[in-house]
């Protein structure tokens, strides 16, 4: 095993003494040894960082910074930070992870044996269930009913067919380290990233069917509960946008993306410039609708019509 590659785990923590020590424990009892841990704090203003000094101290395959200036406050500014740590010392497996969550003994093992096996994958991911601080985990190989297969990744995780933690995820850093987070999401900046990546990789992928990690529930471990309804429609209507961009400035179009972005900006939520993007792209040689051009080309008109009359009715109320 001291041949094995390093898997770099990437730990954002914030004011979380009084948990942090379970997760590092976690860590250290890892039967896949060859492991490194880059600690990133984002002005804790508790002993987080005097805790998570002493297992520097103990253990150097950990190591603690304070976020640089240079990255905005939040997980995505810290994900970024320690992603761009990681390139400098040549990552070959990322393992993202929390503060507050626990890996099970044998996540390593089993999740990078599949990764040195095979070179076409891109990642291999593991079952998790959430778990209550006051619950003894006895970290048996539990086999649980966790949908995380799929034939089209990026259009089942868009459609919600399936969901992905990622914290389950390792990843071969020569695919995720070309990646960043938007550091302007307060929420779903991991779905924003991996949306982007599932479209664009079209990743190959291990699924371990075993419960490898324990998501620790307590009263702010949900993003849910710690950000108001508008903070969060607001970042997921962002999340629209980049996902917009990022197919427009890739030239990724097809029917499938074509339809869903009519229905999100036209049709749910009515965005002028996108609109007029998308019958840009309605006429692209690129996507080959057939005679469907027409026929969405037509319904687009008759509901523009429709919109403006009703404007016009409201207006005159």
């Amino acid at each position: 095993m001291k041949n094995s590659p390093i898997v770099t785990i990437l730990l954002a923590t914030f004011n979380r003494a009084h948990l942090i020590e379970e997760t590092l424990h976690s860590i250290i009892d890892q039967t896949y040894v060859n492991w490194e841990c880059i600690i990133i704090d984002d002005h804790s203003t508790d002993s987080t960082k005097e805790v998570v000094n002493e297992y520097v101290k103990k253990d150097n395959r950990f190591s603690y910074y304070l976020k640089s200036v240079n990255y905005k406050q939040g997980l995505s500014g810290s994900r970024n930070y320690s992603l761009d740590i990681a390139k400098s010392r040549g990552a070959k497996f990322i393992q993202f992870f929390d503060d507050d969550d626990i890996m099970h003994p044998k996540k390593l093992e089993l999740q990078i044996k599949p990764l040195i096996k095979d070179e076409s994958l891109a990642f291999s991911i593991c079952k998790y269930r959430h778990y209550y601080g006051d619950e003894v985990l006895k970290f048996d190989l539990v086999d649980e009913a966790c949908n995380i297969v799929s034939d089209n990744l990026f259009k089942d995780f868009l459609l919600g067919k399936m969901t992905i933690n990622s914290l389950g995820q390792i990843w071969r850093g020569d695919l995720i380290l070309k990646y960043r987070f938007d550091e302007d999401l307060l929420y779903a900046e991991e779905r924003d990233l991996y949306l982007k990546i599932f479209l664009c990789e079209k990743p190959k992928y291990k699924n371990i069917d075993y419960v490898l990690f324990y998501y620790r529930k307590h009263l702010i471990s949900n993003t849910k509960e710690r950000y108001d309804s508008k903070i969060i429609k607001m970042a997921l209507y962002r999340l629209e946008l980049n996902l917009f961009e990022f197919v427009e400035v890739n030239s990724l179009w097809d029917f499938f993306l074509l339809k869903q972005m009519l229905k999100k900006h036209v049709f749910f939520c009515f965005d002028a410039s996108i609109y007029d993007e998308l019958r840009k792209v309605i006429d692209k040689k690129e996507i080959n609708l057939g005679y469907k051009k027409y026929l969405i080309k037509m319904v687009l008109s008759s509901y523009i019509l429709f919109r403006k009359s009703m404007v016009k009715f409201i207006n005159k109320v």
